[in-house]
């Protein structure tokens, strides 16, 4: 769902050269060109970033977003999930996008959720008159409470539509809503 640039125009940038070998280090990691690589970050910066700068948004480990999470209960964890989903996913698409729609919601998934704030991988198919999404992450049974209420707040908020669950587990979150 990243939208690919359809054209390029060739510019020339002066780069720290502590900046340029992080660059390429990482680039040899991912098995990319410095080129794509760069581009890719540029692009996060100016479709994502700029935009989102506004609501400081924090980084930490994910130890420690564990160690929060196991001290609050199932219950409230869902309740915050829910809440929080309401109102951030709807603030985050209007900024991102401008509007609030199933075409919107699909690139949030993509953009920020799987993409900027990596919470869980994301993928989607058509089924029929709905969209089934598939959520894959690593943190457990309360990350999976955590998201599908985030999920379901974020749906029945932005699209006003009741999202139907039909899979939730330690690791992944299987839903439909249809169109």
């Amino acid at each position: 769902m990243t939208e690919e640039p359809t054209t390029s125009s060739p510019r020339t940038f002066r780069i720290d050269a502590d900046v340029m070998r992080g660059l390429e280090e990482e680039a040899r990691r991912q098995g990319a060109t410095v080129n794509g690589l760069t581009c890719r970050i540029l692009r996060k910066y100016v479709k994502i970033g700029t935009k989102l700068e506004q609501f400081s948004i924090l980084s930490f480990p994910k130890n420690d977003l564990l160690l929060i999470m196991n001290s609050v209960t199932d219950e409230e964890l869902a309740r915050l999930g829910l809440q929080i989903g309401k109102s951030s996913a709807k603030e985050i698409m209007l900024q991102l996008f401008g509007e609030l729609s199933i075409n919107t919601f699909r690139q949030f998934l993509s953009l920020y959720f799987s993409g900027y704030a990596n919470w869980a991988s994301f993928s989607e198919e058509r089924r029929g008159d709905a969209l089934e999404i598939r959520i894959g992450h690593s943190l457990g049974d309360k990350w999976s409470i955590f998201l599908k209420n985030y999920l379901e707040g974020a749906i029945t908020e932005t699209l006003k539509k009741k999202p139907e669950f039909k899979y939730v587990s330690s690791y992944s979150i299987i839903l439909s809503i249809t169109y």
